[in-house]
């Protein structure tokens, strides 16, 4: 039994927060209704040699042993976003996919990653999400997770920034019954920044482990990482986010929290915030909350004619909008937050 997203530094044992026990590979030699896209960008595979990252060594074999799909792009000038769609379904029931996208220096570009299915089967998942980002590129990258029920979920996205390169990442998850994530930005270069958003959502019997880490190597790099969530019925949800100020990243500074709202009694909802910091002239910020509702703004809201369970839909919504509205697609971000809206709070 091999572990996934497991900490470089295991300093939450009694929680049990340091890695997630592996036991639901179900991954086999299957087509995929689509061929692959592109051919391997031998500048990526240099700049990933030797890189620790994905949810696992074992994970990142099986990726590649099985894989049934991948897409390559190796971004040479400015472009409008692309939208990348992956879907599984009673046909297509296991996606062993990968997306290698290389930008080059002073371009600007931007990536809709949209990850769905259909309900009837059991469907498996392991998608890896590799960019490399060259010195004073511009990446915006937006990645949907909406899956139905019965759904186990891997995904891992890690990216390389080179110096004053910029990367705008937003993780969305919603439905899937077993998830784990690992999302993993390496900032190389000097002055290169990142910009972080998550949201989640949990119901039911439903899990998810979500590791993200910034790691700073580069000299005056900045990374500010805020997650927002919701979990209710007996749903159960592991957040890390890991600011990692590495030796020699002079006046770095670095920002992740989790925000997380709970809608009953029996979740269980676990967070945590971690700095490691080996660089003396370094700031390091981390925070979370976890709780219900803010009484007085729902009583605010239901005092303007609003019911109960609108008023919860409402400022849940509220919650979710930043990350939801960088979707570049109309008709996902509006089924995005038609989905939101309509969560019954309570049962």
């Amino acid at each position: 039994m091999s572990k996934l997203n497991e900490m470089r530094m295991y300093t939450w044992n009694a929680q049990g927060l340091n890695y997630v026990d592996h036991k639901h590979s179900q991954a086999e030699h299957v087509p995929y209704y689509k061929e692959s896209e592109g051919e391997s960008i031998k500048a990526l595979e240099e700049a990933f040699d030797g890189k620790i990252y994905g949810l696992s060594e074992d994970i990142k074999a099986e990726n590649k042993e099985f894989r049934n799909y991948s897409i390559y792009r190796d971004v040479k000038e400015d472009r409008d976003t692309e939208r990348i769609d992956l879907h599984v379904n009673g046909d297509n029931e296991i996606l062993t996919g990968a997306i290698d996208i290389n930008v080059a220096a002073d371009t600007t570009s931007s990536f809709l990653v949209n990850i769905t299915g259909e309900a009837g089967s059991r469907l498996y998942l392991n998608n890896q999400i590799r960019v490399n980002i060259k010195d004073k590129a511009r990446v915006k990258l937006v990645i949907v997770t909406d899956l139905p029920e019965d759904t186990i979920n891997f995904l891992s996205s890690t990216t390389i920034l080179g110096e004053e390169s910029h990367l705008d990442l937003s993780y969305i998850e919603v439905g899937a019954d077993y998830s784990v994530v690992n999302l993993k930005n390496i900032m190389e270069g000097d002055r290169s920044i990142v910009v972080e958003d998550g949201v989640y959502f949990k119901e039911k019997d439903q899990f998810l482990d979500l590791l993200a880490t910034n790691e700073h190597y580069g000299n005056e790099t900045d990374s500010d990482a805020m997650f927002n969530g919701a979990v209710k019925d007996r749903a159960h949800k592991n957040w890390k986010g890991v600011v990692d100020l590495r030796k020699g990243c002079f006046e770095a500074d670095g920002k992740i929290g989790d925000y997380s709202m709970m809608f009953s009694n029996e979740v269980k909802n676990k967070t945590a915030p971690i700095l490691l910091c080996a660089e003396k002239e370094v700031a390091g910020n981390h925070a979370a909350s976890v709780g219900r509702q803010n009484k007085e703004m729902l009583f605010y809201i239901i005092s303007r004619g609003f019911d109960k369970k609108q008023a919860e839909s409402m400022m849940l919504e509220a919650v979710f909008s930043k990350a939801i509205d960088k979707v570049d697609d109309e008709d996902i971000r509006k089924s995005l937050k038609d989905k939101v809206h309509q969560m019954n709070i309570r049962d």
